[in-house]
């Protein structure tokens, strides 16, 4: 009987193993596509002269920085995993989202909370962002909307 429960045993996990449809190759692309990080960013047309709340989202700019990427964005190179110098770099780290930047900045996060003052980082310094972050830069202000789809 035992005999008989493992030879049956050992026909069904063969059949099984050689029934996957999937190649390896399949599998592996589907792994990749499922783990890619993508990020969103927004920013003001630096052709719409309307200043803060008087912008709309139809005089946004949008971006979707997709992992290990560079683009440029209202004259900003940013990056996604793939640090590039004198790029806006971004990366992933244990489910948190860093930034280092070549010059310094004023961040703040959006809308502004009553009591939280925006902070001030200093070219070349690590810090974490959150969704709805703002990076004010002398020229231009990004805005990290979140994690993309």
């Amino acid at each position: 009987m035992t005999k008989n429960l493992l030879f049956a045993s050992a026909i069904l996990l063969i059949t099984s193993c050689t029934s996957n449809p999937k190649t390896e190759e399949e599998v592996m692309v589907e792994t990749l596509v499922e783990n890619s990080l993508t990020l969103e960013f927004a920013s003001k047309n630096p052709e719409v002269k309307k200043e803060g709340t008087h912008v709309s989202a139809s005089e946004m700019l949008h971006l979707s920085l997709t992992d290990n990427s560079q683009s440029d964005f209202v004259g900003k190179s940013l990056t996604l995993n793939n640090t590039i110098e004198g790029a806006i770099n971004f990366s992933s780290r244990n489910d948190s989202i860093f930034c280092n930047a070549p010059t310094s900045l004023i961040l703040m996060s959006m809308p502004p909370k009553p009591g939280v003052l925006p902070s001030t980082i200093a070219a070349n310094a690590e810090f974490y962002v959150t969704p709805m972050s703002l990076l004010k830069f002398e020229s231009v202000n990004i805005m990290f909307v979140g994690l993309g789809e």
